[in-house]
């Protein structure tokens, strides 16, 4: 994806105006490798990811106020994005819970926030090394493109994030997200949580030793936050979605500015990032329903 790393002329140091937006979801947490644990249920298994989850973003949460925050809001975006434990989230948060949300995994974010926090992600559908790799909607996208480059929910979360002048700070998830951070994002902070031994396998970190090291970061990444980089895309953006089924890309060319360039394939030209994900959220929420 052609992009520039130059850094967004406002200048932020790192005082108690600062305010701290984060996106969570749950896929790249500690320890969680199936289905079984991040998919919505009454089952142990889900309740013991909602904890998971609710513990890294404290972590990120403390990390950040104890480096000056003004404040911190955070965005639950997994799945039907109602999992994180509110009764059990540092009190001084603001959280965005629940769906359907313009933004999706960013609503909330606006160009008066300093930095951007990436927690919990994961590799995109189709990466041999991504532990539950998918974009966005397993049931809905099999690939997902910006400008002839294979994307994951990433750099296209990032992209929405420079539209805002909002740089990513802090990245964490398994081994292969990290890897396309590093390309993407080569100023972000970086947690590994995970690295992948199979699609539903990897050696994986104690949650302890990576809550620890979130709040480390957070913290770190607060008192250099005039270090990082908003993300800049090439404008027009060409966005191309390789649908799961072909009732899928039917539905999306009801959709003004989709076209069909293929069985399964629609295509849109964004003028910037922001229009690019709202045409892309279309998709997705049109995509369920058919």
């Amino acid at each position: 994806m052609p992009l520039s790393a130059g850094r967004t002329a406002r200048v932020v140091s790192p005082t108690r105006s600062s305010i701290v937006f984060v996106s969570i979801d749950m896929e790249g947490c500690a320890t969680l490798v199936h289905w079984d644990e991040v998919r919505p249920a009454d089952g142990a298994e889900y309740r013991r990811a909602r904890r998971i989850m609710t513990n890294e973003a404290n972590a990120v949460i403390e990390g950040a106020f104890a480096a000056g925050a003004a404040a911190v809001i955070v965005n639950d975006s997994h799945s039907a994005m109602r999992n994180l434990l509110l009764e059990e989230i540092d009190a001084r948060a603001q959280v965005v819970s629940g769906r359907i949300k313009r933004d999706y995994m960013l609503q909330g974010l606006t160009s008066d926030c300093s930095v951007a926090f990436f927690i919990g992600y994961h590799g995109a559908i189709g990466d041999a090394h991504a532990v539950m790799g998918h974009t966005y909607s397993p049931r809905v996208i099999y690939e997902c493109r910006l400008n002839g480059d294979v994307v994951s929910e990433l750099p296209i979360n990032a992209a929405f994030a420079g539209h805002h002048g909002v740089p990513v700070a802090l990245v964490s998830g398994d081994a292969t997200t990290l890897a396309e951070a590093r390309r993407v994002l080569p100023w972000a902070l970086a947690v590994e949580t995970k690295r992948s031994v199979g699609y539903y396998a990897a050696d994986c970190r104690s949650p302890e030793s990576v809550r620890a090291e979130l709040r480390q970061m957070s913290e770190r990444a607060l008192r250099d936050v005039g270090a990082f980089a908003a993300l800049r895309v090439e404008t027009p953006l060409d966005m191309e979605i390789d649908t799961v089924k072909t009732i899928h890309a039917d539905v999306a060319c009801l959709i003004p500015g989709f076209e069909r360039r293929g069985p399964r394939t629609i295509g849109y030209i964004a003028s910037d990032a922001a229009a690019m994900y709202r045409a892309l959220m279309t998709v997705i929420y049109s995509g369920a329903s058919a």
